[in-house]
């Protein structure tokens, strides 16, 4: 069976939120209520500034979103994504594009699984050569959003959903499997794999860590660190194979 490698993407592999750099950017065409983005803009800073009720905030920062582009054209969102990633993509953690290249050779299939829109991460996973990606979605209907969210992996058991749809459809092997990822909603996806890794975590990811025990690193020493736990991982699955 495949191992799979599990990555976050805001605040993982990028220090942006890619999803409020498309809001900001909405806004300042005038692509969207002005009033609208700034509730949104208001949302993600209290969900980032650690408001013990995670998913509740969460939840409302999806909800927000979900007025902001309601009855707003596909394309111009497309559009807008398109440029917001030629200007982020040169704050990629410089690590990452290494990352990819180890996981894959060391035989994972790499998924990213990112609470953000789809019109982003999608560019991101294609950019960096990414098997499989998951992200938000939300309804549209004749070309235009209607503000309904239909996907929220960020949301409470929406990463653990997805990624035991990509053990059964990709016949991977949790147990072998490696997350990296460094919020709360990370927690979920690294109860399920054998190895668990918590890139620079918010105060409450870095609680759970200490607690079970999941490797912690962050952007200056994740390369240096991951051979040896990928090997160990390798060793684990091997000593599970048949003879």
């Amino acid at each position: 069976m495949r191992r799979l490698a599990v990555l976050d993407l805001d605040g993982t592999l990028t220090p942006d939120t890619l999803g409020l750099l498309l809001v900001r950017e909405m806004v300042a065409r005038g692509a969207c209520e002005a009033e609208l983005g700034q509730e949104f803009v208001s949302m993600v800073a209290r969900h980032h500034a650690g408001d013990p009720d995670f998913y509740t905030t969460l939840a409302e920062v999806y909800q927000s979103l979900g007025r902001v582009v309601a009855g707003v054209a596909v394309p111009t969102v497309e559009r807008t994504a398109e440029d917001v990633w030629a200007q982020a993509r040169g704050r990629l953690f410089g690590f990452v594009r290494p990352l990819v290249r180890m996981l894959k050779s060391n035989g994972f299939l790499v998924a990213l699984i990112s609470g953000g829109p789809i019109e982003l991460v999608h560019l991101v996973a294609h950019e960096l050569g990414i098997d499989v990606y998951r992200a938000a979605v939300l309804d549209i209907r004749n070309s235009r959003y209607t503000g309904r969210v239909l996907q929220g992996p960020g949301l409470l058991g929406g990463k653990p959903s997805i990624l035991r749809e990509l053990e059964v459809l990709h016949q991977v092997c949790l147990s072998g499997s490696f997350a990296m990822g460094n919020s709360a909603s990370d927690a979920e996806v690294f109860q399920l794999v054998g190895l668990p890794v918590a890139f620079e975590p918010t105060r409450q990811l870095a609680g759970l860590a200490a607690r079970h025990g999941w490797q912690v690193v962050d952007r200056h020493d994740v390369l240096r660190v991951l051979p040896a736990l990928l090997a160990r991982g390798a060793e684990g699955e091997d000593s599970h194979a048949p003879r």
